[in-house]
């Protein structure tokens, strides 16, 4: 099985270990995915399900990831079989007219498809995913929401970008309905790296999914994204 290093990331190419606890049933409950092997966990809207790459709403067949060299991977990235996709949720049919839609995925990328030197320098993991964090919101029919950037969240560096837009459909260069909101997140987790890609047409539901709060078990649990692109993105 081989995967381009945007599939890696977008969508994963094995499943992964982890497991997910289920919050309370009230509009703003959460669910929390565990990863002990990693150490981390991470809480979203308990309204989205398990779904299949396959099944996930949004514009992940257009989504695309830079694989140049010079940002510093290696040939393991283009090889397959060296990513685990460790979460897969979305959600369709939600808000008052039931048009409303959210996709969640988490993957993590292994240490053989990582450039070593990247793992222990901050200036070389800068040069790996600024650009990929980046390139996978290059959404045909989507504008950056500003620029790419990064944040600290419990000591780790979280690299992110989003975009809003219409995307084109593929082959029929047709726009979807609505506005869609994409954001692509990456850290560095021990020796791994961790990449979440959300998305939704529904502002509501976007920020309530990058307000979720992660712990790498470093200090209180920290909202993944601290700003706020408008919305509601209280829990």
């Amino acid at each position: 099985m081989r995967c381009s290093l945007w599939v890696l990331l977008a969508l994963g190419c094995v499943a992964g270990a982890g497991s997910v606890a289920a919050g309370q049933t009230s509009p703003r409950a959460t669910a929390t995915y565990q990863n002990p092997g990693l150490h981390f966990t991470f809480e979203y809207p308990a309204e989205l399900h398990p779904m299949s790459p396959q099944e996930l709403p949004g514009a992940s067949r257009t989504a695309r990831f830079s694989n140049d060299p010079d940002v510093g991977t290696n040939d393991n990235l283009e090889t397959g079989q060296c990513s685990k996709r460790l979460l897969t949720v979305g959600e369709t049919g939600a808000g008052p007219q039931g048009e409303a839609w959210a996709s969640l995925t988490l993957v993590e990328i292994e240490p053989d498809c990582i450039n070593p030197k990247a793992l222990k320098s901050k200036h070389a993991m800068d040069l790996m995913l600024m650009p990929l964090v980046k390139s996978g919101t290059e959404v045909l029919g989507m504008m950056p929401m500003g620029p790419a950037t990064t944040y600290p969240v419990q000591a780790h560096r979280i690299y992110m970008a989003a975009a809003q837009g219409q995307p084109v459909q593929p082959g029929d260069l047709q726009t979807t309905q609505g506005t869609d909101s994409l954001a692509i997140l990456a850290t560095q987790v021990q020796d791994r790296i961790v990449s979440w890609r959300i998305e939704s047409n529904s502002m509501r539901l976007f920020g309530r999914m990058l307000a979720g709060k992660v712990d790498f078990g470093s200090g209180a649990p920290q909202m993944l994204y601290p700003g706020n692109f408008g919305g509601d993105t209280a829990f």
